[in-house]
């Protein structure tokens, strides 16, 4: 289980098998979680020198498309069952440009609402797309496009997916988008079932501060 924190929430995804997160902290710190993960992920044999370059490519690719897009995590999974193997690669955006007009207000199905009709105006394509999907506890709105991608020694290049989630923080008029991307385009209308449903079972938390009274008992029971 793995999660982000986003406007004082951890957004949490309940995801099998082996994820990597990158570093985010600083460019020479993620330049370094880049290499661990593909080093991690793939092996250090020499034979799979190759494979290493392209998960570093994959999350370089990754990094550069967050950085205009107020990015707040970045994961990457090659298998998500054991020995079948199945590159994805997962984003959180939380936008920091998106407002809501006050009269909107907080009701998730509003906010989901206004959002579809700026997508209307800014970019057809991906509202030509949406459909309305089960989210971590509220609706949440996905697009989805299939792009043809240019591989070095691949004279045909791969097809990615890209699924977008737009989901609404409870009770607040933010938006959180979460992104997650992968060269199985060809598996498309499979590889949306998938994403649609770690959509479903992702949740929301909210850490509490401790009362007075738990630290009380806390401290009576580390003085007994």
């Amino acid at each position: 289980m793995v999660g982000t924190r986003v406007t004082g929430r951890d957004l949490r995804f309940r995801l099998p098998g082996r994820w990597f997160s990158v570093d985010l902290s600083g460019e020479d710190a993620t330049t370094s979680s880049i290499a661990r993960i593909a080093k991690d992920a793939v092996g250090p044999a020499d034979d799979r020198a190759a494979e290493r370059a392209t998960v570093r490519r994959q999350l370089q690719q990754a990094v550069t498309a967050g950085a205009d897009g107020d990015v707040r995590a970045i994961m990457f999974s090659t298998e998500i069952a054991r020995g079948t193997p199945l590159p994805v690669t997962l984003l959180v955006f939380e936008p920091a440009d998106l407002r809501m007009s006050p009269a909107v207000g907080t009701a998730p199905q509003s906010v989901l609402k206004v959002m579809a009709e700026g997508l209307k105006q800014l970019d057809p394509g991906a509202y030509a797309s949406m459909i309305e999907v089960r989210g971590p506890g509220v609706p949440a709105l996905r697009t989805h496009r299939v792009e043809q991608v240019e591989e070095s020694g691949d004279s045909e290049g791969i097809l990615r997916l890209i699924a977008d989630y737009w989901i609404p923080v409870p009770d607040t008029k933010r938006m959180l988008m979460v992104r997650f991307s992968t060269p199985l385009g060809e598996l498309e209308n499979v590889m949306l079932a998938l994403f649609d449903e770690f959509i479903a079972v992702a949740y929301f938390s909210e850490d509490k501060p401790e009362s007075l009274r738990d630290q009380l008992r806390a401290g009576a029971t580390a003085h007994s």
